[in-house]
């Protein structure tokens, strides 16, 4: 038996930051459960009104506090990952302060989901603060940093002539033990295959990522395994296609249940999942 959503709360807030101020809602369902916090990353449509909508039923039948934060274009317009030009991980460190303030269960690890351009950066802050994350949930990004030096960064930790470059490729390593210990689950709709122009095409991303969002997403998984396996460590990520989902977060929470499997306690064990 469902309990109902209409007693749910969302409280709105605005923390300010180094980098710039960042609103977010919080979503506080009737009964809370002990699952931790879980942050929801909006991608490059910027969608943050719908995913309050979309997991607020996913936040009142798990009894976790959700909250969903939004990158307006005119502040943001580069949210995807931290760089010189902006610094969105200094943001939600600031957010997650705040919120530890006003409440203890923000002190400690929280999750994070991000889809598209939000994946993006949820795993990029996850390698830079692993000590920050719980379970890291990326849903059909568009392409990866992948956690090796076959590419230079950003796509990857090799490094170049640009120093910038290599500084950040740097502080993306420095922690990449912690971050390959974490549990993550990578979602990808099965007709994601469309080469738009929200996809980033170049030769080298596509021979060695692949050219799809589809192939991106398995690339991502294999490196990771293979990282974690060369430094001792037993990798806890797993690969869920989503049947019939397109490049929609909208359609895969509401056809595929991907709400209800990123809030959920345990990580599925479902058949299309590798």
């Amino acid at each position: 038996m469902h309990r109902p959503i209409s007693q749910t709360s969302i409280a709105r807030l605005r923390v300010a930051s180094p980098s710039g101020t960042l609103p977010a809602r919080i979503i506080r369902p009737t009964i809370l459960s002990d699952l931790r916090p879980l942050i929801v990353l909006h991608g490059i449509s910027r969608n943050a009104d719908e995913l309050v909508a979309l997991f607020t039923p996913e936040a009142e039948r798990s009894g976790r506090i959700v909250v969903v934060p939004h990158f307006a274009q005119r502040r943001w317009p580069h949210f995807q990952r931290p760089c010189r030009a902006a610094r969105p991980d200094q943001a939600l460190l600031a957010l997650l302060g705040h919120l530890a303030v006003m409440n203890p269960a923000f002190a400690g690890p929280v999750d994070l989901f991000g889809h598209s351009g939000g994946a993006q950066l949820a795993h990029r802050f996850a390698m830079l603060y692993p000590h920050k994350v719980g379970r890291l949930n990326l849903a059909a990004a568009g392409w990866y940093c992948l956690p090796d030096a076959s590419m230079t960064y950003p796509y990857g930790l090799g490094g170049d002539a640009t120093p910038g470059a290599l500084c950040w490729a740097r502080r993306h390593e420095q922690a990449l033990p912690a971050y390959l210990r974490l549990g993550v689950q990578v979602f990808v709709g099965t007709h994601d295959t469309d080469r738009d122009d929200s996809l980033r095409q170049c030769p080298d991303l596509d021979r060695i990522q692949g050219h799809t969002r589809i192939a991106r997403a398995g690339t991502y998984v294999e490196r990771f395994r293979a990282a974690a396996r060369a430094r001792g460590i037993l990798p806890e990520i797993t690969l869920i296609r989503l049947p019939g989902v397109t490049h929609n977060v909208a359609q895969a929470i509401r056809q595929a249940h991907l709400g209800r499997l990123v809030t959920a306690g345990e990580p599925p064990r479902l058949a299309a999942a590798s």
